[in-house]
C-alpha cells in the first residue's frame, strides 16, 4: 500500500503541472496517496490484531479443554492483567500524543497499573473455563468508537482536519470520508440487525455452514438497502462539500467564500447558482440509480 502511494503522489506531482485545465487530477492522485499512507497503518493493525486475537483465542480454548482447571486460572489472571495493561496504555499513549502532556506517570505507568487491576478482577469473578464472548466485546467496542466519532458533525471534523493538515481539499476529504464511515457503518449494522430469521432458518435447515449461511441468506436481504444508502450518503457528501469549504475544506465552497470576503457577488452569485444546478442534478442522478438498484 506504501508504494502504491507513493506511486500515486509522484504520478500526481509529476502530471500536475501538464494537465492544465485538469490539473485537479493531478492533486487528487496526490491527495489520494497521503489519505493511503495515513490509513494503512490503522487498518493494517486492525486487520492483524483480528487475525491474531482470533487465532489466539482458538489456541487458547483448545488448550484450557487439556489443562487442569487451576493452571487456566493463573494463565487466565496473567492474560488478563497484561491485555488489560496493554489497552489502557494504548489509551494513555494515545493522549500523550494528543496533548503532550509530558508526565508518564500520568499517561502511562498510571493507566497501565489501572488496567492491569482491572483485568485481573475480571479473571478472578470469571471462571476459569468460560469462553469469552469475543464477537460481542468487538462490537459493542467498535460500536462505541463508531457513535463517539458520529456524534461530531462533518463540519467540526473539517476544523480539527484543517488545523491538523493545513487548508485545502485534502481536510475536506478526510472530514466527509470519516464522517461517511461511521454513518454508513451505523446504518449497515441497523440493516443487518433488522434482518428477518426466515431465510436463515431454512438455510440452516439445509446443512448450510455460517459461510453459505451468510452468503445465501443475509448477503441477499442486505445487498439492495446498502447500495440505497450508499448513493443517499452519496448525494449528502455533495451538498456537505459546498459547507465544508467554508472552514477552509477546499473545493467550490472556498471559493465561494473568498468571492463573498472580496465583495465580488457577481462571481458569487454564479457559484451559487453551480451549486444549485450540481446538486438538483446529483440528486435526480442519485434518485434514479436507487430506484434500479433497489
Amino acid at each position: 500500500m506504501y508504494q502504491l502511494a507513493g506511486l500515486s503522489m509522484n504520478v500526481g506531482r509529476s502530471t500536475e503541472a501538464s494537465l492544465g485545465s485538469f490539473a485537479f487530477f493531478g492533486r487528487f492522485l496526490v491527495q489520494l496517496g497521503d489519505i493511503l499512507i495515513v490509513t494503512t497503518p490503522a487498518v493494517g493493525a486492525f486487520a492483524a490484531g483480528s487475525v491474531f486475537g482470533n487465532f489466539l483465542g482458538r489456541v487458547g480454548q483448545r488448550a484450557a479443554e487439556k489443562i487442569n482447571e487451576g493452571t487456566v486460572k493463573i494463565v487466565n489472571l496473567i492474560a488478563s492483567a497484561a491485555a488489560g495493561g496493554t489497552v489502557f496504555g494504548l489509551i494513555g499513549w494515545l493522549v500523550e500524543w494528543l496533548y503532550q502532556i509530558g508526565r508518564p506517570e500520568y499517561t502511562q505507568t498510571g493507566p497501565i497499573l489501572v488496567g492491569a487491576a482491572l483485568g485481573l478482577l475480571l479473571a478472578i469473578f470469571t471462571k476459569a473455563k468460560d469462553t469469552l464472548p469475543t464477537g460481542l466485546v468487538i462490537y459493542y467496542i467498535t460500536r462505541t468508537i463508531l457513535n463517539t466519532l458520529r456524534s461530531v458533525e462533518a463540519l467540526v471534523m473539517a476544523i480539527v482536519f484543517v488545523i491538523a493538515v493545513g487548508i485545502g481539499p485534502f481536510a475536506g476529504v478526510m472530514a466527509l470520508g470519516l464522517h461517511t464511515i461511521v454513518s454508513l457503518a451505523k446504518l449497515y449494522s441497523e440493516q443487518v440487525e433488522s434482518i428477518q430469521s426466515g431465510p436463515l432458518e431454512a438455510i440452516t435447515a439445509t446443512g448450510a455452514n455460517r459461510l453459505q449461511t451468510i452468503i445465501y441468506a443475509v448477503v441477499p436481504q442486505i445487498v439492495p438497502p446498502y447500495i440505497s444508502y450508499t448513493m443517499y450518503r452519496w448525494d449528502i457528501n455533495v451538498r456537505m462539500s459546498t459547507i465544508i469549504g467554508f472552514v477552509g475544506g477546499g473545493g467550490i465552497g472556498f471559493l465561494l467564500q473568498q468571492n463573498i470576503n472580496l465583495l465580488n457577488y457577481r462571481a458569487a452569485s454564479a457559484q451559487m447558482i453551480a451549486i444549485a444546478v450540481v446538486v438538483s442534478i446529483m440528486d435526480y442522478v442519485s434518485s434514479v440509480m436507487r430506484e434500479k438498484a433497489v
